[in-house]
């Protein structure tokens, strides 16, 4: 097997950092992280060459930088060139909470970054600064402006749908979609990491909130899905605009016969799935170059399947979301 899906390339998401400068209450405890002591992460040029080991060996064409918070590590720019420079790598994109993007937006256009991904759960900055425990919404906004400006696009924002709050925030998000030309993206709260117990409280299937829409007078028209991407996409007719959405429920409508994605996590592992808990050490047997990882990894990632169910004990900071 030379890649993940017979039929196609893959994606691969790289964590190049387990630390954030928020803590949401769905990706790490409030206190406590256990985070992967500063020498044990690799550095951004063994993070790259693992990649254009993948690139070469398993037909990854399309690379997805993430964290923790990606932009709280320095020297990003400089890795996102040396990525988009892969021969085989047609896209490097990056999903990030915001609130640092103003500052960087422009540099990383400048060295191959294609498009961003915002996490935005909610625009009140009340119920943001308690979700991400000290968050500004302020700040992320101002991230999604720098984005568009530099031409960071197409941008979507990525919304994690709550039980107690989307009734507030879904209407909110699409109106904030509608007037920036974005989509938005809403996500079923997967249990990960020590929040078990408020992730069960607060969970919401997607089709419960598509139908509270459409009790509400909203249309929702199905759009042709993108080859191997977890979201089902949506026109949703909403205050006389049309939004792009996109559905993400893998709790209640499994996307996993169609997955493509690889991953490294922030001690430079590869993972075939944020659920699975068997990595295999990329990094580290690259370091110390061993003859046979090829053979290794083959045999590791032709055991891609589909998890017993869409919960892990950890945290979603440390295998890279």
């Amino acid at each position: 097997m030379d890649h993940p899906r017979a039929t196609g390339a893959a994606t691969l998401r790289v964590s190049v950092t387990d630390r954030c400068n928020l803590r949401c209450a769905y990706c790490m405890a409030e206190v406590g992280v256990p985070l992967v002591p500063r020498g044990e992460i690799p550095r951004l040029a063994e993070l790259a060459e693992a990649v254009r080991w993948l690139a070469e060996r398993f037909a990854v064409d399309r690379v997805k930088v993430t964290g923790g918070e990606p932009l709280v590590r320095g020297g990003l720019p400089a890795f996102v060139s040396a990525v988009a420079a892969i021969p085989g790598v047609r896209e490097v994109s990056m999903t990030t909470n915001g609130t640092r993007l103003a500052a960087s937006a422009r540099e990383l256009a400048a060295a191959g970054l294609a498009r961003v991904n915002v996490s935005l759960d909610t625009l009140d900055p009340e119920r943001f600064r308690e979700l991400t425990r000290g968050g500004r919404v302020e700040e992320a906004l101002e991230g999604v402006e720098a984005a568009l400006d530099a031409g960071l696009t197409p941008l979507k924002l990525n919304s994690v749908l709550r039980r107690s709050s989307f009734r507030d925030d879904v209407p909110a998000l699409l109106s904030l979609a509608a007037e920036k030309g974005v989509e938005v993206r809403f996500i079923e709260l997967m249990q990960t990491g020590t929040e078990a117990g408020w992730a069960i409280a607060e969970r919401v299937t997607g089709a419960a909130v598509r139908e509270w829409l459409v009790a509400g007078g909203a249309r929702i028209a199905p759009l042709p899905d993108r080859p191997s991407a977890p979201a089902r996409r949506a026109a949703v007719e909403w205050n006389g605009w049309s939004v792009e959405t996109g559905w993400i429920d893998p709790v209640s409508h499994a996307f996993c016969g169609d997955c493509d994605r690889l991953r490294l996590d922030a001690r430079g592992r590869l993972r075939r799935c944020l659920m699975d808990e068997h990595a295999f050490p990329l990094v580290d047997l690259l370091r110390r170059g061993e003859s046979d990882v090829a053979a290794a990894a083959s045999l590791y990632v032709c055991g891609k399947a589909p998890p017993d169910d869409m919960t892990t004990g950890s945290s979603m900071a440390s295998i890279g979301g």
